[in-house]
């Protein structure tokens, strides 16, 4: 039985980086295997920022707990930390349960058995959504723990979700008083009065940054502890925050003397060809690439530098394409038009208002409400006096879905696996009905349309590349760029 994973990645915080683009992400699920030994996902196009969604295969791994872990890798060769993810994964013989919901119970602290807790009853529905007052009344003061399981129609009862919150009796006291001292430790409490102090300006709230020393600390992860104490004397709980020590990178003052390049395979450091330049610390020049003998089709050129020292840096590098030479056209732009998605064909698309030699402006796109939910592309051409149209440019943007019950489910629709090389899955809710399905190339044509509901679709007599799947349901639509191997 197949098993997947589907994660929505928000990369920004986790796996973004100061400068450079993510060329790829690696997962491993558990133990690490090593920095560039995991299973590695192209990002087709770059992107400094990831936003997208993957679905992972679990298949081999056991029935039960696992974390699944992902970091980034830039187009430099250096990588994220990683991001985690805990999951289950069920026995493949598990069965589901599709009876209806028809009350639930709950505790405090102790379980006093399954069908024992405080019922509470609710109208029988496939899921429950709604606010319940719980009282604690005669609960101690102090930390608890609220848990509760549902019960459906046939007499099943699920696993119990659980929520922490503590009791506090006594009145409350407001605190009139302003902070006067701050102190700071790490991991031990040494006891209210006797970490390292912090100076502070007095005031009723404290909003500064603060410096810690972690010179004497150990490689490795630690807590900072902070906590405050007001003019009455009064200490406040702390706050606390993780944090990890590294070592020191090594710096490189060593000029730089040499460039070298070399395209798509690496023949090994200082075997590339090489660029003369003056000994300096940075690097900051156009370079003329010669790209004779490439075959016509995409490559990918890799640039690094050496030093006066004898060592070279992490490679850079660029996608590019080889076409074969066409002639060179001189006529000014007489026309634009753009599409998205689909081509109408020359001149019906939607037109620009544009003129002269070149087209170096930006343009304001007004995208559809009744485009689907997910990825698209814009196309953009141009038609030059003599009546020649050019090579389209093209953009992949997104469509967000709006905030919703429809875009909710739209987002739970999984297609798996990407990439692919001969079948793609889909698996939609239960109470979502596919339509019809469309696949469009990057030439904006509508290479496969099928007007019945599939759950999988050949793909093997398609072209390698990337593709937009769109999906049609009665809920809504759906956009999502797929690629075949």
């Amino acid at each position: 039985m197949k098993r997947l994973i589907h994660i929505t990645f928000l990369l920004t915080a986790y796996l973004s980086f100061a400068q450079g683009d993510i060329s790829e992400i690696e997962y491993y699920f558990d133990t690490d295997p090593g920095i560039g030994n995991g299973t590695s996902i192209d990002i087709d196009p770059d992107a400094e920022v990831l936003n997208q969604n993957f679905s992972i295969p679990t298949t081999g791994l056991s029935a039960g707990n696992h974390k699944l872990f992902v970091r980034a890798v830039k187009d430099d060769g250096s990588t994220s930390y990683y991001y985690s993810q805990s999951f289950s994964v069920k026995a493949a013989n598990a069965t589901f349960n599709t009876a209806n919901i028809d009350g639930f119970e709950y505790y405090i602290d102790t379980d006093p058995g399954v069908g024992n807790g405080t019922q509470l009853s609710v109208a029988a529905m496939e899921t429950i959504d709604q606010s319940f007052n719980i009282p604690t009344a005669a609960l101690s003061s102090g930390s608890h723990k609220l848990f509760i399981r549902v019960k459906n129609s046939d007499g099943t009862y699920g696993a119990y979700d659980n929520v922490a919150f503590s009791i506090n009796h006594s009145p409350a006291v407001f605190n009139n008083y302003d902070i006067t001292t701050a102190e700071y430790y790490f991991g031990t409490d040494p006891g209210t009065g006797n970490a390292t102090a912090i100076t502070i300006p007095t005031g009723e709230t404290l909003d500064e940054n603060l410096a810690f020393l972690t010179n004497t600390l150990p490689q490795g992860s630690h807590r900072a502890f902070v906590r405050v104490k007001n003019a009455n004397d009064v200490w406040s709980l702390y706050d606390h925050i993780v944090f990890s020590v590294v070592p020191l990178a090594e710096i490189n003052i060593a000029d730089i003397n040499s460039i070298e390049y070399y395209f798509d395979a690496d023949p090994g450091i200082g075997l590339g060809n090489q660029v003369t330049i003056t000994d300096t610390e940075t690097v900051d020049q156009n370079l003329a690439i010669p790209t004779t003998g490439l075959p016509t089709g995409s490559h990918r050129l890799f640039i690094r530098v050496g030093n006066t020292a004898g060592n070279y840096s992490v490679y850079t590098h660029t996608v590019f394409s080889v076409r074969t030479p066409t002639f060179f056209n001189n006529a000014s732009i007489a026309a634009a038009e753009y599409f998205i998605d689909v081509d109408p064909g020359f001149g019906s698309a939607t037109a620009l208002s544009v003129s002269g030699d070149n087209l170096d402006e930006n343009l304001t796109i007004p995208t559809s409400a009744s485009l689907a939910q997910g990825d698209h592309y814009l196309h953009i051409r141009v038609l030059n006096a003599d009546g020649s149209w050019s090579l389209y440019d093209r953009k992949l943007f997104e469509i967000d879905g709006t905030l919703g019950i429809d875009s909710d489910d739209l987002s739970e629709i999984r297609i798996f696996p990407i990439p692919t090389s001969d079948y793609v899955n889909i698996i939609t809710p239960y109470h979502i009905q596919i339509k019809s399905i469309g696949i469009i190339d990057l030439n904006g044509k509508v290479v496969m349309q099928l007007n019945n509901p599939v759950e999988k679709i050949n793909l093997s007599n398609l072209q390698q590349g990337v593709y937009l799947l769109q999906i049609q349901t009665q809920n809504g639509n759906l956009s999502k760029r797929i690629i075949k191997n």
